[in-house]
């Protein structure tokens, strides 16, 4: 009898394997979609400091009648803005969700502000995919 309860005790080495095989899955696929919506919302934190930048520039604009030389240019006083201005945003607003700085760039009376995604590199798909705002 005692032979018997101790053949039939505890787990095979494959139900092991196969239980680790489908906890390994699950994980796969619940951890893609975590990471995923990350980086989305993270994207769409960036388009939306991007349209506060561009409202930002508009103000300075209005103010001081013409465009800022960089976007440091609404964050502190400047020889254009004069000693105690009031600054328009602050440094936290100019760098994109992934802590990277916007890329500004002035032609004429228009301008651009970039975003170069998650990979910090020109071009990409998804989370690296370049984004971009022009104005006036």
């Amino acid at each position: 009898m005692k032979n018997r309860m101790s053949s039939s005790a505890g787990l095979t080495l494959v139900e092991i394997m196969v239980v680790l095989v489908i906890l390994g899955v699950v994980m796969a696929t619940v951890g893609s979609k975590i990471f995923g919506a990350g980086d989305k919302a993270k994207s769409q934190l960036t388009k939306l400091k991007l349209e506060q930048l561009k409202s930002d520039i508009e103000q300075y604009q209005l103010r001081y009648n013409s465009l800022p030389s960089n976007l440091d240019d609404l964050s502190r006083c400047t020889e254009n803005t004069g000693p105690g201005c009031l600054p328009i945003s602050n440094q936290d607003s100019i760098v994109d969700a992934w802590a990277q700085p916007f890329i500004y760039s002035v032609s004429g009376r228009a301008y651009e502000i970039r975003s170069l995604g998650a990979d910090g590199r020109d071009g990409g798909e998804a989370a690296n995919y370049d984004i971009s705002i022009k104005g006036p």
